[in-house]
């Protein structure tokens, strides 16, 4: 009977998958800084993205995890529009970079704002030249940072519409 009810307590703390009314919370609230934690936390919690598998290897895609990001900003209400850099072209090394983008309207004043994630977490770091292997090297997205980047949004809007056939 204990575990029971200590799950139904604790159950509403771990399902908060893309929480709208935590969203909206932040959105509506005077600061940036909700949005960047709430982002943050979102972006950690999709952390592991989607392994696929072939008959030769297995690899992580980050790509439909920045979509459904991407895709459920888009349904908010406030939330003018929402992108992120898939058509943009970007050099080919490890770790991969990208950014998310959204633009919202608050109080007839429209902001944009942009997070950068990073695609892979390395397992060595440089101590004055010399590269300690700490750990072992992670498909895993992170967090890095928050800023203003106006007509993100746009850019690559029609980034996508050049590149499509």
């Amino acid at each position: 009977m204990k575990p029971l009810l200590l799950a139904l307590i604790l159950f509403p703390l771990f399902a908060s998958a893309q929480d709208a009314k935590r969203f909206q919370r932040a959105l509506n609230s005077a600061n940036e800084r909700a949005i960047d934690r709430w982002m943050q936390r979102e972006i950690h919690r999709v952390r592991k993205g989607h392994i696929v598998t072939t008959p030769s290897a297995s690899y992580t895609v980050h790509a439909p995890t920045h979509d459904s990001l991407v895709a459920f900003l888009r349904r908010q209400p406030g939330v003018l529009d929402a992108a992120w850099d898939k058509c943009m072209t970007k050099i080919l090394i490890w770790p991969g970079h990208s950014t998310i983008g959204m633009r919202w309207q608050k109080d007839d004043q429209v902001f944009e704002r942009c997070w950068s994630v990073q695609e892979g977490i390395p397992g060595t770091i440089n101590l004055f030249g010399w590269h300690a292997r700490l750990r072992k090297s992670r498909e895993q997205l992170r967090y890095t940072s928050a800023r203003r980047c106006m007509g993100f949004v746009e850019e690559q809007k029609t980034l996508c519409v050049k590149r499509a056939p």
